[in-house]
């Protein structure tokens, strides 16, 4: 596990939805579901344009959130996994504060939470050695399949160098964290809510 590269599926996964919307005060809809997916990727975006508050869902009440989890599509997290993150480099990427509402739109949910930013990419994706991936597509890129598994993605030992989170400009969707984040995040049991696959180095 040492030397080990993981890739990240969670923002593919939909049980990570929190049953809150965010108050965007900055874009339409059609705007934010564009930076949605270019979050979704490891992509960096003005901290403005990620979750601030969110209101919870009329007819829930969520009694414990997920230590991952999303607020329309973009990833947040409870203290508990920013703890983790604090400790590594996020390269140029951040962890902002989100505030989380009850339905009524005035009582607090218990937190602190916060709002992932990425940072960082790189450019370590090796799709010819790569299983279990649609693509390449013709500019080159490729995304991993939902179901992909431990091995089947592969990266250059251009992924060691840098910071320990970020995306990789030839996948379109899911991060990647470093052996040492990974690690961290395995021993703080994080790594099943982060669906961390392992990659091969080539």
């Amino acid at each position: 596990m040492t030397d080990s590269v993981w890739l990240s599926v969670a923002p593919q996964k939909s049980e990570l939805t929190a049953w809150f919307q965010m108050e965007d005060r900055v874009v339409p809809a059609l705007e934010r579901s564009k930076n949605m997916m270019f979050h979704w990727g490891g992509g960096h975006l003005d901290p403005s344009l990620l979750p601030q508050r969110a209101v919870e869902d009329k007819g829930r009440h969520i009694t414990r959130m997920q230590n991952l989890f999303q607020v329309n599509g973009f990833l947040c997290m409870t203290e508990k996994t920013a703890a983790v993150l604090r400790q590594h480099d996020l390269g140029g990427g951040g962890l902002y504060p989100l505030e989380l509402v009850r339905h009524d739109g005035v009582t607090p949910v218990p937190g602190p939470f916060w709002a992932l930013n990425f940072g960082a990419k790189k450019t370590a994706v090796n799709t010819a050695e790569s299983r279990g991936i649609d693509g390449p597509y013709p500019d080159g890129k490729c995304r991993p399949k939902f179901w992909i598994k431990d091995d089947e993605f592969a990266v250059t030992s251009a992924a060691l160098e840098g910071s320990d989170i970020w995306g990789d400009s030839l996948s379109e969707v899911g991060f990647f964290v470093s052996p040492k984040l990974g690690k961290a995040l395995h021993k703080a049991g994080l790594a099943k809510v982060f669906h961390l696959r392992r990659c091969r180095i080539i």
